[in-house]
């Protein structure tokens, strides 16, 4: 599932990043070890169980399903929902009672059958439902034992399709005459199949599926296998879909509606006896009307799944690949096997689409298709184990991306926002670790954050640049080919690396994957310049750690550098070391290419030193990032005053690479929010700092692309117009406002490229008065008039939460609430809104206390979305006074969607407000000094 939530101390990035960013955050579902090696044992009779199903709330082992065989029928204007399923049970051990998963279903009734002769009928009264579990309890009259051969359960129940983004719901479109519809789509990650129909819903349980669906007859009908048949029945239609590989529940899907499609080959499957692969038809469905806006993500998802195929050398494992388009999606993508769904603005590629919406779209189809084997082909035993799944597909994703179009360098913007994301939340106290214990229900969702997607992929990265790319696939393929059909735990990927690699990889990965956290290396050259002396401790965005806090010591690559040599791939795995540099090295760097999971704190004079390296492009951008990465960790965290950053800032005006100036927005945008409540004079010299050094910057460029240009060079455009403006360069702002004005006037004759839509539109609202407020509303709602991208239309919707006026922002949030804002999207509005003043997360917060409960009602007390906007909301306050005002409120609430954000968004704050309080001074004499 491609949901990648930040939560970074810093700000906010260019307008482009910012719908980004707030689109992922729509979406959801490690102490210690315990999930090493259970296995919840999938069918096959001689698999070991070996799990501890009372440490988690696992069902019982005594019962295993081989085969659903499954009809639904939901009727989509009243949303009831009827259903059968006959299920073939393995019995493992004796019992008279039959545990599996419900939620919002009655069962209605239920027969088991041993041998093909009923063995037993019970009715309604006979099951007993836990809530709290999700469980129902089928108390049968006989007892089924490992001798009963075969057995299957039949069951006859109701249910209702789902009101939120989860479980069988409906998602609004336009149907072919433009009137609104709905379509039926599913949502089972990770525990919502148990809304649909009765089932074991957990990972490890795989079995297979054969699904029937009854449907209005002019819906087009999708499920992860092909169509067998279909039966007319008037105004209704049956589907018969063929049945399903051994497979979890989480990832059986179902479409219905109105839809088109388009289609190509991809040769993806099997070999034939000449060597070649087969053909595998892969189409992307939309709604009707927009069919013509998937072409290029078509094109991508063929060569990415070839791509795949060659990477993995296993063929793509189903007969058919299946795309949709879906108006309303809680996750940025969702990998199904066989039918993987996507937000519209995902798939949705045209002409205007803007050059980073373009990226990410290839990243995230990259993403979701290597889920098809790394998740869906093998899958994490319980979800303790979910990183093997995010953390490698984030890897993969980035890392086929890379090699379709390497000019992006989308490793370079993974260093500065994915990495830095992971950093930042692992080094709250409340973090935790990758491998985390899941106990119960509650506990699933919120481990799809960034420690898991980001710190995961970070360690694969880490890992892979050690081992080598081509000795690290190598077992890959042994790991995938192993452990096909069924589950694996982190040990067993350790184990196909170690024997691919010849390394005791277990060994060098446990502190990274058992413990939560990673280090910063101090390093010293006070004694002798030509002997560097480094420590390992534990690094924590609020400061020092306590000596209970410091235990672990890291596995530790140092790639380190200098000017007189190349990169030397020393380990440090004790607490402290040495290591040798050339005598008449200018400057060392440790971390070459950023690939280790580390900070590295400098001395003030190395730092200095590196400045002028810096200055004279002796570094590589993705060192030059490295190094301002950490300093600003360090900086905000007291190993280093701020003055020591401020000074290295000049330094920076010779890089082009645009994620140096992106990280330089970060940092000052985090400056200004963190002391904006504090001091008019210092707002004011903050953005005097930020307009020297991005108005040059945004002249320099111009609004213009030039032919042939490199498109990091168009990124960086795009990065140093909104930047110049929020610093307040007038030019900037008067042309946005001046562009702005003409492309309302003229929809048909757009004045300006597409990169920059993002940022017209917001600074017009922001700069200019309430005409431009509804202008910006009017395209929002009419996109089609101004031909808006989907991208650029939750662009126009971020736009409005700019205004500085506070009766339109309480007018924003009101409107993010009604029937015109899906609620996937409300984030985007909070998003912008909380970081575009430094006043409005103080409207944002008071308007949130008095709606809390139509937020929650909007989302769903249990959404991830809930989580999401409950982050944002309270996470740019830099006040501990604040700190505790939320504590407080929260305190009679039930927090169990965001029982991990909340405290780590508190941590944030007080680390802020730590910040000021420490180099409130500091930083008055550097700007006293400075300016």
């Amino acid at each position: 599932m491609a949901l990648k939530p930040d939560v970074s101390a810093l700000g906010a990035s260019d307008s482009n990043d910012a719908v980004d960013r707030a689109v992922d955050d729509g979406g959801g579902g490690g102490g210690g070890v315990c999930g090493d090696d259970l296995s919840k044992g999938p069918v096959p009779a001689d698999h070991t169980i070996t799990h501890n199903n009372e440490q988690n709330d696992m069902l019982p082992l005594s019962l295993a399903p081989t085969h659903y065989d499954i009809h639904l029928q939901p009727d989509v204007r009243s949303g009831h929902i009827g259903g059968s399923v006959a299920v073939d049970l393995l019995v493992r051990a004796p019992t008279a009672d039959i545990i599996l998963h419900t939620k919002t279903i009655v069962i209605d009734r239920v027969s088991v059958f041993v041998g093909g002769v009923e063995a037993a009928s019970v009715d309604a009264d006979c099951v007993a439902y836990d809530d709290e579990m999700e469980t129902a309890t089928i108390r049968l009259p006989v007892t089924l034992t490992p001798e009963d051969a075969p057995v299957q359960l039949l069951i006859a129940f109701t249910g209702a399709v789902s009101e939120g983004m989860y479980g069988l719901y409906r998602s609004k479109y336009r149907d072919r005459s433009g009137q609104l519809a709905h379509m039926l789509v599913t949502q089972f990650q990770a525990k919502c199949a148990r809304m649909a129909f009765p089932c074991w819903d957990e990972p490890a349980i795989k079995a297979e599926f054969t699904l029937t669906l009854t449907v209005p007859a002019h819906f087009e009908a999708l499920s992860n296998m092909p169509v067998a048949h279909t039966a007319e029945l008037g105004e209704l239609k049956t589907v018969y879909f063929e049945r399903s590989p051994r497979m979890s529940t989480y990832l059986l899907a179902i479409v219905a509606g109105e839809l088109d499609y388009i289609e190509a080959e991809s040769f993806s499957g099997a070999q034939d006896a000449s060597g070649r692969r087969l053909p595998i038809p892969c189409r992307i469905y939309t709604p009707p009307a927009d069919i013509e806006k998937v072409r290029f993500s078509l094109d991508t998802a063929v060569r990415v799944l070839e791509q795949l195929v060659d990477m993995f050398d296993y063929e793509y494992p189903l007969p058919k690949l299946d795309l949709v388009a879906v108006p309303e999606l809680e996750a940025g993508g969702m990998e199904n096997w066989g039918l993987v769904l996507f937000r519209t603005v995902r798939l949705f590629i045209t002409a205007q689409t803007s050059l980073w919406i373009r990226q990410k779209a290839v990243y995230v189809i990259a993403h979701e298709l290597s889920h098809q084997w790394f998740g869906n082909l093998v899958t994490m035993a319980w979800w303790d184990d979910l990183w093997l799944n995010e953390g490698f597909a984030t890897w993969i994703g980035i890392h086929i991306t890379d090699q379709l179009y390497p000019e992006w360098k989308r490793w370079d913007h993974f260093v500065i926002e994915d990495r830095q994301a992971a950093l930042s939340a692992d080094s709250l106290r409340s973090s935790h670790p990758i491998q985390v214990t899941i106990k119960g229900s509650a506990d699933i969702d919120q481990v799809f954050d960034s420690i898991t997607y980001y710190k995961g992929c970070s360690l694969i990265r880490m890992l892979s640049a050690h081992l080598g790319i081509d000795v690290f696939m190598a077992g890959v393929r042994t790991y995938l080919a192993a452990h096909a059909y069924s589950t694996a735990t982190t040990r067993d990927l350790w184990r196909a690396l170690e024997g691919a690699s010849a390394i005791d990889v277990s060994s060098m990965m446990h502190s990274w994957t058992a413990h939560v956290g990673y280090p910063v290396i101090t390093v010293d050259n006070s004694v002798d310049d030509c002997v560097l002396q480094l420590r390992q401790t534990r690094y924590l965005h609020s400061g020092k750690p306590s000596a209970d806090e410091d235990r672990v010591v890291w596995w530790v690559p140092l790639g380190l550098a200098t000017s007189e040599s190349e990169a030397a791939h020393d380990i440090l795995h004790t607490r402290t070391g040495s290591v040798e540099i050339p005598r008449g090295a200018r400057w060392f760097k440790l971390n070459y290419d950023n690939a280790g999971l580390y900070r590295v704190c400098y001395s003030r004079t190395a730092l200095q030193r590196l400045a002028v390296a810096i200055r004279q492009g002796e570094l590589r951008t993705v060192d030059v990032v490295g190094i301002l990465n950490d300093t600003m960790a360090l900086v905000t965290s007291g190993y280093l005053r701020t003055s020591a950053l401020l000074d290295m800032i000049s330094s920076f005006k010779t890089v082009d690479g645009y994620v140096v100036w992106q990280i330089l927005g970060y940092f000052l945008e985090s400056l200004l929010l963190t002391w904006a409540d504090k001091s008019a004079v210092i707002r004011d010299q903050i953005r005097g700092l930020a307009l020297s050094l991005f108005a040059p910057k945004a002249a320099a460029l111009g609004w213009t692309h030039r032919a042939n240009e490199d498109p990091l060079v168009a990124r960086l455009r795009a990065i140093s117009i909104p930047r110049a403006a929020w610093a307040g360069d007038t030019s900037v702002i008067d042309q946005a406002c001046r562009l702005f004005n003409e492309f309302y006037l003229n929809p048909d004759d757009k004045p300006f490229q597409h990169d920059f839509t993002a940022s017209v539109f917001e600074i017009a609202v922001r700069s200019g008065d309430e005409t431009n407020y509804v202008r910006v509303r009017e395209m929002y709602e009419d996109s089609q008039r101004w031909h808006l991208s989907e991208d650029h239309r939750m662009a126009a919707l971020g736009a409005m939460a700019c205004t500085r006026s506070e009766k339109l922002m309480w007018q924003t949030l009101e409107y993010a609430l009604s029937d015109r804002v899906l609620p996937q999207d409300i984030n985007i509005v909070i998003g912008f809104m909380v970081s575009s003043h430094y006043r409005s997360k103080h409207v944002l917060w008071q308007w949130f206390c008095a709606n809390y409960q139509r937020v929650v009602d909007r989302l769903g007390e249990c959404s991830a979305l809930l989580g999401h906007v409950v982050g944002t909301v309270i996470g740019e306050f830099a006040d501990e006074s604040m700190a505790a005002e939320i504590e407080q409120w929260f305190a009679d609430k039930r927090t169990a969607a965001f029982d991990r954000t909340l405290p780590q968004s508190l941590e944030f704050i007080r680390v802020r407000a730590a910040w000021y309080h420490r180099d409130k001074d500091d930083v008055a004499k550097w700007f006293a000094n400075n300016c």
